[in-house]
């Protein structure tokens, strides 16, 4: 039975350490992290460039019709444009030119006007056209029986950032360093004011279907609207810092474009919620700096955010399956782009331009215009998509040159073609790779060179989608940094602190212990340990592997490392007394990633501390008397330690209080001092002389010394 016993045991033992094993090797595997970098949202895609590319809300990539160039009056900036007939007024700058452009193409330069930028266009609907100048400047007039420009009116306002014509033909438009709303009646030679402020800038306009004006400022960021009785309400604080447009459905609903850094205190009404990047979602609205937030004004006085974007629009305009909104983007270098934003939040990217945005469009008939700046061009939207679009993604950064590309996977339908490049700079350039050959869907191993850095790009056929890419590679291991390697003073000790032990599922599936709420990386905690030496260290590894540490020690003038501890798991180590003898002694830590890497991979950091004492031996207390009569006593005492001088010294006399002594040359220095105790004039009796001593170590120890004086 008992020989049975012992087999049974010693099944268990080995299979136990199969499974140790198997444990191991598992880590390992794991330890070589295939990392991944993948496209399958909307977001995705918008940080890359797009040519001929829309994205759906849900991440869809489909080829659209291409903007087709129209108009290139040869400026750099463009600031509003407006359709009369079946021609688009542009407003440019900084030379203050006011071009025509016909939709044979036909560019045709109508004004150059004397100040430096053309800000605002309008017309009446029945061919007359307004345009005015800033800064400084004044409000033209075009009527179709005139063959010249004509200054309607010239304000003493700097700026002219709207304007709108009511159905009677009145001019309304609104003003900038005093910011303001005025309106200059047909006919008239003066102007009515309908609004002032105490903003600096009133930036949009927009003429409600029941003939209320609204208006939108800057910076605080107001939507106010302005009844036919002249009756000025506040309809909407918003949080963005300016309402750059307005704009009203059929149903009444008003939609308010706002853009800039959040307003420190500003009131969303009753709601505001919205989502942190383009598209709809929850969560309080905070809009980047720069940033846009379109708002959804209801006419029962609720104000809900349905769509932001980190990016700055300048555009908004209402058609029937949605809201038009353009604007910037700084992604790659700078795209123009054009979104159709449902009432829900839901967008998807109409179109991009290579201009760096997109500010203002045009509907003529069934045919969408769209005017850019930087430069300034004017686009058409065509009605059916062209053979192919493009997306190149944007720069994936592994943080060092890879190990090993793998394969980059697309997921899609129809005619797709992938191909890669790579290079060491964050900017592609001349000394990244070529472009790879193309491969077709669903794609196969990169084959661009080793690198830090990779970009992919996608060719798509008419009729084609694109779901998801996925691009892995084996990240190049880093060695494990030691950032720091100190000495507690003694006495004071760490202890593990107590955790429940994760589920080995868990671990062996290599997810973070944490998403499920088990706390790992606990701080020790401290406790007293007479004597003890501990050392501690903080140590990182840019891979996230696992760190295991090895401590070695040698006396301080030897060459010869000689092992401590070995297989620590936790950044400390507690030298208790008695592990080293007395000395004087150097440390060496060393950092392995072994645990998460093939023995080919792994990497070490070596870090060096010393001088650190260990003092294990107590002090040693010698009394020698020379002189003991009634007259004098004198007792000298003799104090020696192994190593670094005694912290402190002590005497009692007949059990009193402990008083400090001081040695014989008042400094304690020395690992042996002596001391010289003279008692005078005693009366006869016995007496008990103790000394007590602490050294370095936090050892405490005492002798006594037991003289009589005889009467």
């Amino acid at each position: 039975m008992e020989n049975q016993q012992m087999r049974n045991q010693k099944r268990m033992a080995a299979a136990g350490a199969v499974l140790v094993w198997v444990g191991l090797w598992m880590g390992v595997v794991y330890g070589e992290k295939t990392a991944f970098w993948e496209a399958s949202r909307k977001e995705d895609y918008l940080a890359g460039r797009l040519v001929g590319l829309s994205v759906s809300d849900n991440g869809i990539l489909r080829v659209v019709p291409p903007p087709r160039l129209v108009g290139d009056p040869q400026q750099p900036f463009a600031f509003c444009s407006v359709a009369v007939g079946r021609e688009i007024y542009v407003g440019t700058g900084h030379d203050g030119k006011l071009f025509k452009i016909g939709a044979d193409g036909v560019t045709t330069l109508v004004a150059d006007f004397e100040e430096l930028d053309v800000t605002a266009l309008a017309t009446d609907g029945k061919g007359t056209v307004f345009a005015a100048t800033s800064p400084d400047g004044k409000i033209y007039r075009l009527r179709d029986e005139e063959a010249s420009w004509q200054v309607a009116y010239d304000p003493p306002e700097k700026y002219i950032w709207a304007m709108c014509c009511l159905p009677d033909g009145t001019l309304v438009y609104a003003t900038g360093a005093k910011g303001g709303v005025f309106a200059l009646s047909s006919g008239a030679t003066d102007v009515r004011s309908l609004l002032t402020t105490d903003e600096l800038n009133v930036t949009s306009l927009m003429v409600a279907l029941d003939g209320a004006i609204w208006a939108g400022t800057d910076p605080g960021g107001l939507v106010v609207r302005l009844a036919p009785d002249g009756q000025a309400t506040a309809v909407f604080d918003a949080p963005a810092r300016e309402i750059r447009q307005l704009v009203q459905m059929a149903d009444g609903t008003v939609f308010a474009l706002g853009i800039g850094e959040d307003k420190a205190g500003a009131s969303g009404g009753e709601e505001a919620v919205g989502s942190s990047g383009e598209g709809a979602g929850g969560g309080a609205v905070r809009p980047a700096a720069g940033g846009t937030t379109l708002y959804r004004l209801g006419g029962d006085g609720r104000q809900t955010a349905v769509w932001t974007s980190p990016d700055a629009a300048t555009v908004l305009m209402c058609r029937p399956d949605g809201l038009l909104v353009g604007l910037g983007s700084q992604t790659m270098g700078g795209q123009g782009r054009l979104f159709l934003v449902a009432e829900d939040g839901r967008a998807v990217l109409l179109g991009a331009v290579e201009e760096e945005r997109i500010v203002a469009v045009n509907i003529v008939g069934d045919t969408l215009y769209v005017l850019t700046s930087g430069l300034a061009k004017l686009y058409r939207l065509r009605e059916t998509a062209q053979d192919e679009g493009v997306f190149t993604s944007a720069v994936q950064d592994a943080k060092a040159v890879v190990e090993a590309w793998g394969r980059i996977v697309v997921e899609g339908t129809g005619e797709i073609f992938v191909q890669t490049r790579t290079g060491n700079t964050q900017t592609p350039g001349p000394l990244w790779s070529a472009w790879s050959a193309e491969m077709p869907v669903p794609g196969g191993g990169i084959t661009s060179p080793k690198a830090r850095f990779l970009q992919w790009r996608l060719r798509l056929k008419k009729g084609a989608e694109v779901r998801s890419v996925r691009a892995a590679y084996l990240p190049r291991n880093l060695p494990p940094t030691i950032t720091s390697l100190t000495v507690l003073p003694v006495g004071v000790a760490l202890q593990e602190a107590v955790v429940p032990p994760p589920d080995p599922n868990v671990m062996t599936a290599g997810l973070d212990p944490t998403q499920f709420g088990i706390l790992v990386n606990q701080p020790p905690r401290k406790v007293f340990q007479r004597g003890a030496r501990t050392l501690q260290w903080q140590a990182e590894d840019k891979n996230g592997d696992t760190l295991t540490y090895r401590l070695s020690y040698r006396l301080r003038g030897e060459t010869r490392w000689k092992p401590l501890a070995g297989k620590l798991d936790q950044p400390f180590f507690v030298i208790a007394p008695e592990m080293l003898p007395d000395g004087t002694y150097e440390f060496q830590l060393e950092v392995s990633d072994a645990a998460s890497n093939p023995p080919a991979f792994a990497l070490t950091a070596v870090e060096t501390l010393g001088p650190v004492v260990i003092t294990n031996t107590v002090p040693k207390i010698t009394f020698f008397p020379s002189i003991i009569s009634a007259k004098e006593v004198k007792l000298q005492v003799k104090v020696t330690v192994t190593t670094e001088p005694p912290k402190l010294v002590e005497v009692a006399v007949n059990g009193n209080d402990w008083a400090p002594i001081y040695p014989d040359d008042l400094v304690l220095d020395s690992p042996q001092e002596t001391f010289t105790l003279t008692y005078q004039n005693l009366v006869p009796g016995e007496y008990l002389v103790a000394v007590r001593v602490l050294d370095a170590a936090l050892h405490t120890t005492s002798e006594k010394f037991v003289f009589v004086i005889r009467p």
